[in-house]
């Protein structure tokens, strides 16, 4: 999955120094597929040493063994279109999660 392109340590210490105070689910379309996607609307709500803060999105994500998994646009991913899909499906990437990332 992406997550190993993920800055681990920013997002611990990022997350150290936050209370999270919600997420709130707005909207879900789920897209069907196989593997299955879906757009999910959500807020997620917290406050750090500058205040109270809410951030508002629409998601990508895809689901792998009855489990959802966020696709995260904004990391690169190293699949080439002929590759396998880094969700785990073992379909190629670009009959997959390409369409949501690119």
């Amino acid at each position: 999955m992406q997550q190993a392109a993920l800055d681990r340590e920013a997002i611990a210490q990022w997350s150290a120094q936050s209370t999270w105070l919600g997420l709130e689910v707005e909207s879900a379309e789920v897209l069907g597929g196989k593997p299955e996607h879906a757009f999910v609307t959500f807020t997620a709500r917290w406050h750090d040493g500058n205040g109270e803060h809410s951030h508002k999105e629409r998601s990508s994500f895809v689901q792998n063994q009855g489990h959802w998994y966020f696709i995260d646009s904004t990391v690169p991913l190293k699949a080439g279109r002929n590759d396998g899909c880094p969700c785990g499906s073992e379909q190629k990437f670009k009959k997959c999660c390409s369409a949501y990332v690119i």
